[in-house]
């Protein structure tokens, strides 16, 4: 049973930050606010699919004003609703290619997607609407990037740079070519165990406090680094987005300065998760997010007791393919007295 009202203490929820740092599941509400703004010089895009802006060779740039335009589209990524004016640009390479689109350097809060070769309502080929691989949610607020794009040659893509509710204001929008990102499972690693997510999910694998009954993942101390392997990524299920969340429990007899890293084909959200008072009361320690292919750490001294190692995908991004490989690295997560060497079983039971 999936259980999407999980609170922290922190109450995130509500607040520019909840995109990037809360363990819940589901993608939370957020509140609009219009900033329209005077129309800047430049060039702008298309009103409309048949006046698009025709983009040219990569990397590409651009800058208006969505102010000046109508109403013409609109998609669900999965905030519904949205009456912002929108304009268009085509793109059609010559050859396959992988591409980012970031509107991330933007003043309001935007929406980008991408129909290929026609309109295609309720059913676009790509869309995102926040996205904190942007940065720092107080710096950008709730704008757009769509990573690692696979666009087929000889195809047309026609991209909507659209807002949130009726938002709507100046947008930068930048097209580049990018390599593919693959993240290889280290040798002598832990594999997780958890299938890949995919549409309609039910995540009832190590989904901590975002499942009932509570699934971890449990994690035995060793005097060595330890190396687990898993998978990640964003799926729509019974109407909302949720994100494929990894909770690994560590138990500790006394203080520790534990060390996590990660390196994911996602962007990631990674911290340490405070269980002392069960699920009610969760929260994070210390947190990090971490771009794609990107080894990040993050060092916490933990208390005596249960804590949680928490990896999730650090947006509500349909983006982040199910299946996106990761891998995990804990040290300082060390025996407090001789044991015999762990077969590491229990990292593979679905419940404890």
């Amino acid at each position: 049973m999936r259980f999407a009202s999980f609170a922290v203490v922190l109450v995130l929820a509500l607040s520019v930050c909840a995109l990037a740092v809360t363990p819940n599941n589901v993608m939370p509400e957020k509140n609009n606010v219009v900033h329209g703004v005077n129309v800047p010089s430049g060039r702008v895009g298309g009103e409309d699919i048949a006046t698009a802006t025709v983009v040219g060779a990569l990397p590409y740039t651009d800058a208006g004003n969505t102010c000046v335009f109508i109403d013409d589209y609109d998609e669900e990524c999965p905030y519904t609703g949205s009456t912002s004016p929108d304009c268009v640009y085509a793109f059609t390479p010559a050859a396959d290619v992988l591409v980012d689109m970031f509107l991330c350097m933007s003043s309001y809060d935007t929406k980008i997607y991408v129909y290929e070769n026609a309109y295609t309502p309720g059913v676009p080929f790509l869309c995102v609407d926040d996205a904190s691989a942007c940065g720092d949610f107080n710096t950008y607020l709730y704008q757009s990037w769509i990573t690692d794009a696979a666009l087929v040659g000889g195809n047309t893509y026609y991209i909507v740079v659209d807002g949130y509710g009726g938002d709507c204001g100046d947008y930068i929008l930048d097209i580049y070519e990018v390599e593919e990102c693959i993240v290889e499972c280290p040798p002598d690693a832990i594999y997780e165990g958890e299938p890949d997510c995919y549409d309609e999910y039910n995540d009832l694998f190590n989904a901590g406090c975002n499942n009932v009954p509570e699934a971890y993942s449990v994690v035995d101390c060793s005097n060595e680094t330890i190396v687990i392997c898993g998978t990640t990524g964003v799926f729509p299920f019974a109407g909302s987005t949720y994100r494929d969340t990894d909770w690994y429990m560590l138990t500790l007899d006394e203080p520790a300065t534990i060390t996590i890293g990660a390196e994911s084909e996602a962007g990631l959200l990674l911290g340490f998760v405070d269980m002392s008072a069960g699920c009610a009361n969760a929260a994070f320690y210390s947190s990090i997010t971490a771009a794609k292919c990107t080894y990040t750490t993050l060092s916490y001294t933990l208390p005596a007791g249960q804590s949680v190692v928490f990896v999730s995908t650090d947006a509500w991004d349909l983006g982040y393919v199910c299946g996106s490989d990761y891998y995990l690295t804990i040290d300082g997560y060390e025996c407090t007295s001789p044991v015999e060497e762990t077969t590491w079983g229990s990292i593979k039971s679905l419940y404890r």
